[in-house]
């Protein structure tokens, strides 16, 4: 069954609280009210379809038989409620074409352990469908997490999750793959100052922008607009990197994004990139300012709108000097930093990322797009790291993602 949704939640029921408002949408607020009061802490569970439908999943024991027909479908030992007579047929008609007829979430290897998860504790499960769907024009971003499987906890005002993700469908994954099982909250993350609205650390650019550097489409004008051939997208792929995003109390843009690679070979090679970069931003109208003499500025370029009579500084690029390779400081829509904020970038291959946000921050200046769950775009604080599930590469592709939100007081 588990086949003809795209995305399914588990919850844990508490009479305490109010009746979810699915509930009511679905049964009727009389019907609603009596079941939700007899389901006690049992877990309950919501799934999408493909066309954007929620359906309310309960246990096939909490409702009477005689009611069932009047206003849902049994399946097994689970009764699933849409809104009408035809988007039932049309479940029926999706879990007939996944020749899964059992009621049961009943699988093998780790989606097996995914919805195993889902059957015995809060948890969430998404396929790539949903994630572009909820993440709207961040999902080229997350496609290293195209469908995944999370085991969900509540602690106070935290909301925690530990889980995998993968590149492809969880059953095509080897069977000896298992949900990891819960350990310490992830580690907290160096502090970020206020005005940082996001902050995004790698081991290399590849997990964020790998799927935009393969397309064609990116490839081509990289390579015949800035030199940056096949050689270069490699090299700069597999480099480590630090991006922030920053808000601005004044000028052109609310928030700047600053990014920090460390960059390897020919340092040559990349100022002539730079060099066609410069070419281009000045046949579209914009300036350089001069640039200063001093030994900590040499190599700094910034950018400003040439008919800007402040000269508002909207970008530009810096070399820094490190002890390995020289760190490439870049600003879009504001000035790069001009010292190293970048962590860790020694780290081996493969280790992940780290992530910081203050999404309530983001949602309320209009940056974060997509349709985020409300407990998401509400807090205040986001943390989150994502690492080789098995680091001797036996699981290849699977990532390990742990990570906790901080809620707000209800």
């Amino acid at each position: 069954m588990a086949d003809a949704f795209i995305l399914i939640q588990s919850f844990k029921g508490d009479p305490r609280r109010p009746v979810p408002s699915l509930w009511n949408a679905r049964l009727g607020v009389k019907p609603a009210g009596d079941l939700w009061q007899r389901q006690g802490e049992m877990l309950w569970w919501q799934a999408w379809s493909l066309d954007g439908e929620a359906y309310l999943i309960l246990p096939a024991t909490l409702i009477p038989p005689r009611s069932q027909d009047s206003f849902s479908q049994r399946y097994g030992n689970l009764v699933v409620v849409g809104t009408d007579q035809l988007h039932r047929e049309q479940l029926s008609q999706r879990i007939n074409a996944g020749n899964s007829q059992s009621g049961s979430f009943s699988e093998a290897g780790l989606f097996a352990s995914c919805l195993e998860s889902l059957a015995e504790q809060t948890s969430v499960y998404w396929t790539a469908d949903a994630l572009a769907s909820v993440s709207g024009t961040l999902a080229p971003l997350l496609q290293r997490g195209r469908e995944g499987c999370m085991e969900l906890r509540l602690q106070g005002q935290v909301l925690q999750w530990n889980g995998v993700i993968s590149q492809r469908p969880l059953r095509n994954n080897p069977a000896q793959a298992k949900l990891v099982v819960w350990n310490n909250a992830a580690t907290e993350p160096a502090p970020v100052d206020q005005f940082t609205l996001l902050q995004v650390e790698g081991s290399a650019l590849q997990l964020i922008l790998g799927t935009l550097l393969s397309r064609q489409i990116i490839q081509v004008p990289l390579e015949q607009n800035y030199g940056i051939n096949e050689v270069l997208r490699t090299q700069i792929s597999a480099s480590p990197f630090s991006l922030r995003l920053r808000g601005r109390p004044k000028g052109f843009y609310r928030a700047g994004l600053q990014l920090q690679i460390p960059v390897p070979g020919d340092l040559g090679t990349w100022n002539k990139v730079l060099d066609t970069v410069s070419e281009r931003l000045r046949s579209r109208g914009y300036a350089s300012l001069p640039s200063a003499t001093g030994m900590s500025d040499q190599g700094k370029q910034l950018w400003i709108k040439g008919d800007d009579p402040k000269k508002t500084v909207v970008g530009g690029w810096r070399w820094l000097r490190m002890k390995k390779n020289p760190l490439l400081s870049i600003g879009f829509g504001i000035e790069p930093e001009g010292t190293a904020f970048i962590r860790g970038f020694d780290q081996p291959k493969g280790s992940g990322l780290v992530v910081q946000a203050d999404p309530s921050t983001l949602v309320s200046m209009d940056l974060l797009s997509g349709r985020w769950p409300k407990p998401m775009t509400k807090a205040s604080t986001m943390t989150f790291q994502v690492s080789p599930l098995d680091a001797k590469g036996l699981t290849k592709g699977l990532w390990r993602m742990q990570g906790q939100l901080l809620l707000p007081q209800s």
